[in-house]
């Protein structure tokens, strides 16, 4: 809202502006009063059979009973066996076991996803502390039953002693009375631009809050919209929540982000706005003004106009929760389960009174005899119908021999039992949910089986489900959008997880990261979409966890050393931690190294090795630093012998004599002779190269195998290192039988 003060500290600041304020406050409140009648002409029937719907299921005589058949019935037997509320809590109380969970999701480059999760566990938290559970439930009761339920968002100061803010999700407990724009038509009424919701107040507290408002004069307008707004003893006050057209002067930055600067350019006069402006355009920065809306919130009665807020997020923060809708054209008929099941529990009741009338309130049977049967003691047997006489006289008659005869008592209508299991059998079609939904006994006996023939139940009422998935969304929605407005600030606020547990985070906190100040958790920032996740519960997945797990121990019973401290933590025992954490030091010593991987936090140093680890490492080392030491030392003996080789294979070069003689003989032999010498050294040094390069693959391979045996060491699996070092050893010895092949001199 515009300001929390004119919303909490009461109605005398309310009343100090509404002189300055009373002719706009005059065409406002003329305004409300024509979209009110309009709006509720079109929802008048709606709203009248809802009301008689909530009635009905109450379970008065009055309110199951025609007036006519009640009056009819004066004297007799008039049974209300009301059924009903026995198949309204199958649908809500399916709701209170797995109703969809709220998820924040990231939409565009500025949202974080570790922001999201923060934005859904404070969603999370606001539900919690707001008793959301209960507010739901509330408004679902309403909606199975009659087709309409509503809850609100509010704003609230944490407690009196801070000015920390806090959002509320709150009840509206008349929710049938709460009237929409006429003109909205998605379930969620995101596309309102107005509604009424109705709060009846008496006339005492209305005085005392405001204590300036009229109280009495009204002018009673009979058959109209406004006939129940007020009485000698209470007085309505409606909360008219209104959007206003407004712009907005957005700011799409150079990086791509787009910021709302409506109330920074308002505090700038015409001269100072264009030079800004024009700086902006200078630096890149795109102004553009934008068609958009600001929501205000309106408490009036009947009479007047008594306060006026500004909200400050986006959304109507009210919400309904809508049953079944069938749209005929332009109209609109919404029901619940109770609508189509009215005349059929009129059927339980007619047989449960025509049974009772049949039986219990019936003369006793009466006696059959002659006249003087009787006349001796016509008092005794006058009464004998009404009373229990330890024994009756009778006067013989030879006429009648065997005395008085006693009638055979009432029984039982066949036709009345077989109407009632009929209606009964009708109610359940009619409503779509059948005994052995309702805990009857079934001829499903296996827990699959069970739940196979809930979910059937459940198909045919998955539409409030449904419905209900799509209020929480639209909570999400109002709630997201409100979070940096109401949480604009550096605090600490409360997150809850899916798993139920409460963490403390630091929002909107500004930190220094390599010299650049960033704000760690932004609420104010980036832009954030709500979706619902269907399915079950946290407790209801952690139990079907539970159970497989159970199945799998007992199919695999020595899979229980390794799965016991987790099937442990899952049980609702006391101390089933502790239990946990005792049998989690009985895993076996493979197990404990992996979950110890797993758990290393990335960033975090790695651990020192063990002495022995160093030593293995350190004696690795110097053998593979000895081995390229001889490899170099052989490099240049062979560089040695090369060119040796080179200067006197160029003094035998020289030509010989053309003479032939014996020296030039000699001395031809003799090149040749080098020539073959030069040949095989250069084919012994080759060999000697390729003999030093596979020493140090194999040293590097030794190395490698050294160190595999070492990790698999540490992680407890000694035997894979094992057949892994002598697959690569036999490979290593493969390698080398081909090099040495190779390696061998060609004659």
């Amino acid at each position: 809202m515009a300001t929390d003060d004119e919303a909490n500290v009461g109605p005398e600041k309310a009343s100090d502006s509404r002189t300055a304020r009373k002719t706009d406050w005059e065409a406002v409140h003329a305004q409300a009063m024509e979209e009110y009648e309009r709006d509720y002409q079109r929802e008048r029937d709606n709203i009248d059979a809802a009301y008689d719907d909530l009635k009905f299921r109450r379970g008065l005589p009055e309110d199951q009973w025609e007036p006519e058949a009640l009056k009819a019935r004066k004297g007799r037997p008039a049974h209300v066996i009301n059924e009903l509320p026995q198949y309204i809590r199958q649908v809500t109380g399916d709701l209170r076991q797995a109703k969809p969970g709220i998820k924040v999701v990231p939409v565009d480059d500025k949202s974080d996803p570790k922001t999201a999760e923060i934005l859904g566990g404070m969603v999370r938290y606001i539900e919690n502390r707001s008793y959301a559970q209960h507010v739901y439930m509330s408004a679902a009761d309403s909606q199975v039953t009659c087709g309409i339920g509503h809850w609100a968002v509010e704003i609230e100061y944490a407690g009196a002693t801070t000015f920390n803010r806090e959002i509320r999700i709150s009840a509206i407990d008349d929710g049938v009375a709460v009237v929409w724009d006429a003109d909205s038509i998605l379930p969620t009424r995101e596309d309102a631009k107005h509604v009424f919701v109705p709060v009846d107040m008496s006339m005492a507290k209305f005085k005392a809050t405001y204590p300036n408002a009229r109280s009495d004069g009204f002018e009673v307008k009979t058959g109209t919209p406004f006939y129940n707004w007020h009485g000698d003893d209470f007085i309505r006050v409606a909360a008219y929540w209104v959007k206003r057209p407004s712009k907005k002067l957005l700011a799409l930055m150079p990086d791509g982000s787009v910021t709302d600067i409506t109330e920074k350019a308002a505090s700038l006069n015409d001269d100072e706005l264009a030079q800004a402006m024009a700086e902006a355009e200078q630096a890149g920065i795109r102004i553009e003004e934008r068609d958009s809306f600001t929501v205000y919130r309106y408490l009036m009665t009947s009479a007047e106009i008594l306060q006026e807020d500004e909200w400050e997020g986006n959304h109507i923060p009210v919400v309904p929760i809508v049953g079944e809708e069938v749209r005929i054209g332009r109209d609109v008929y919404r029901h619940g389960i109770v609508r189509y099941a009215k005349e059929v529990q009129r059927m339980v009741n007619y047989y449960a009174s025509a049974e009772t009338e049949a039986i219990a309130l019936q003369p006793k049977a009466p006696w059959i005899g002659t006249k003087k049967h009787f006349q001796d003691n016509y008092d005794l047997w006058e009464t004998a119908n009404v009373e229990n006489h330890p024994f009756l006289e009778y006067t013989p008659d030879p006429q009648a021999p065997a005395g008085p005869q006693r009638v055979p008592p009432p029984v039982a209508s066949q036709a009345i039992q077989l109407g009632a299991a009929a209606a009964s059998q009708k109610l359940q079609s009619v409503i779509g949910i059948y005994s052995a939904s309702l805990g009857g006994r079934s001829n499903e006996t296996s827990g699959r089986a069970i739940r196979l023939r809930d979910a059937q139940a459940d198909t045919g009422t998955y539409v409030y489900h449904g419905n209900f998935a799509l209020a929480l969304q639209r909570t999400g929605q109002i709630i997201v959008d409100l979070i940096p407005h109401v949480y604009d600030s550096t605090r600490t606020v409360r997150i809850v997880g899916d798993d139920g547990k409460v963490e403390p985070k630091t929002i909107n906190k500004e930190v220094i990261v390599d010299g650049a100040h960033i704000v760690e958790n932004d609420l104010t920032v980036g832009a954030y979409d709500v979706m619902t996740v269907e399915g079950p519960s946290y407790a209801t997945m952690r139990d079907e966890a539970r159970e497989g797990i159970a199945e799998l121990i007992r199919a695999l019973p020595q899979a229980a050393p390794i799965l016991g401290d987790i099937y442990a933590r899952m049980q609702n025992w006391p101390d089933a931690d502790k239990i946990g954490d005792r049998l989690e030091a009985l895993l076996p010593p493979p197990v404990k190294a992996a979950l110890k991987k797993q758990n290393l936090d990335p960033n975090a140093p790695p651990e020192p090795p063990t002495p022995e680890e160093q030593q293995a490492a350190a004696e690795a080392e110097l053998k593979q630093k000895a081995i390229q030491i001889e490899m170099e030392g052989k490099q240049l003996e062979n560089e040695q012998k090369r060119v040796e080789i080179t200067a006197k294979t160029r003094e035998l070069q020289q030509p010989p004599g053309a003479d032939g003689s014996v020296e030039a003989v000699r001395a031809q032999a003799e090149l040749i002779k080098a020539q073959n010498d030069a040949r095989m050294a250069e084919l012994e040094i080759a060999a000697k190269e390729q003999e030093l390069q596979q020493k140090q693959r194999l040293g590097e391979v030794e190395l490698q195998i050294k160190l595999a045996e070492l990790e698999m060491k540490r992680a407890g699996l000694a035997h894979s290192s094992e057949r892994h070092a002598t697959q690569m050893a036999q490979d290593a010895e493969r390698h080398q039988q081909q090099q040495d092949r190779q390696a061998e001199p060609v004659q």
